[in-house]
């Protein structure tokens, strides 16, 4: 379908030039009929990430999330935004700091102030209420409180929520590698990439997102019919398998060992670090809700295959192109086969 040349220019603006808002504006830049025109906000306009995505066509606007005049300029004349706020941010960690529901708030009040009709939310259900009081899990809390504020303010015509699944790529991650047993980059001493995290859940399978090939797309989806996924949330999903199945496709994949060896308890994750003690909490919060890591909605690929299809079709790219990326195919194109990587544990 070719662009509209009467259909006006819409501005959507992203929060962000990491990976989630990074993604979210490459997929809209390679819109070729929607006349969007994209903005990313960001704190570093200097950054390499800013630059990539300068260079590929985004308007970037200097503006740290704390100062509300400058964020109400920068999101000015935005028909929609993506939002995404970091719960890793060393601020939240302070006792008597702001916390990321604050950020939200913060961000929220601005897009309205601005006008902005169209939210998407990256976010997460409420581990209180999923777990009937058992769980404060902060970052998902955070994250959904601020999602509720943004529906309770009544300032936009519609609000989608964006429930991301655990990232392919920080596979790729180091210290993320050696928390988990060393899998996939370090061989253990019997020559096995062996996989420990706690068990999941008894009922739905682990989730999993390429940040890099379906993200950015599965939310574009949703900005292509905003009124449609209107009070929805999406699970951004590119594959579902089991820790088995996560092995199984590494071995497909590189043809080398690997085996899954679950750890006795969900405390035991990391055991000692306190940055990852939210993250220990979440395979408690799978553990208790049967592996509904989304909570409030069901686990699947279908709804992001379709959104998936709507973004593809708007790049102008062939129908082959729709469709999600296998956590096999993924293995295969970022862990090529070789005898031994990143030595012996």
């Amino acid at each position: 379908m070719p662009p509209d040349p009467t259909s006006a220019r819409r501005i959507i603006t992203v929060f962000g030039t990491g990976k989630q808002a990074g993604a979210v504006a490459r997929s809209l830049l390679a819109d070729r009929i929607s006349n969007f025109h994209v903005r990313a906000v960001s704190r570093h306009p200097d950054s390499a990430a800013a630059r990539s995505l300068a260079a590929l066509g985004a308007e970037i606007v200097h503006a740290d999330g704390w100062d509300r005049d400058a964020l109400t300029r920068a999101f000015a004349g935005s028909w929609a935004a993506f939002v995404n706020t970091n719960s890793d941010d060393p601020s939240f960690l302070q006792p008597d700091g702001p916390t990321e529901l604050d950020l939200g708030r913060t961000i929220i009040d601005c897009l309205g102030a601005a006008g902005v009709q169209h939210l998407v939310y990256s976010c997460f259900a409420s581990s209180l209420e999923q777990t009937q009081g058992k769980l404060f899990i902060k970052p998902m809390e955070m994250k959904y409180r601020a999602l509720r504020y943004a529906h309770a303010t009544n300032h936009f015509t519609t609000i989608c929520g964006i429930y991301a699944a655990w990232y392919f790529e920080q596979f790729l991650d180091r210290s993320t590698a050696d928390v988990f047993g060393g899998f996939p980059l370090v061989q253990d001493s019997d020559g096995y990439f062996t996989f420990r995290p706690p068990v999941w859940g008894d009922v739905e399978l682990p989730s999993f997102v390429s940040v890099t090939h379906d993200f950015g797309d599965i939310v574009h989806g949703v900005l292509l019919q905003p009124e449609e996924w209107n009070g929805k949330s999406i699970p951004a999903t590119s594959d579902v398998l089991s820790f088995e199945d996560v092995t199984a496709a590494f071995e497909d994949a590189t043809g080398q060992k690997a085996r899954y060896i679950p750890l006795g308890s969900w405390e035991d994750f990391g055991q000692g670090i306190p940055e990852l003690d939210d993250h220990r909490l979440l395979f408690a919060f799978t553990q208790a809700t049967g592996g509904r890591y989304f909570g409030d909605v069901p686990t699947e690929t279908d709804t992001a295959l379709k959104l998936k299809r709507l973004a593809v079709e708007a790049q102008g790219k062939e129908g082959g192109q729709a469709r999600l990326l296998r956590l096999e195919e993924w293995f295969r194109a970022c862990l090529p086969a070789r005898e031994s990587r990143a030595g012996i544990r």
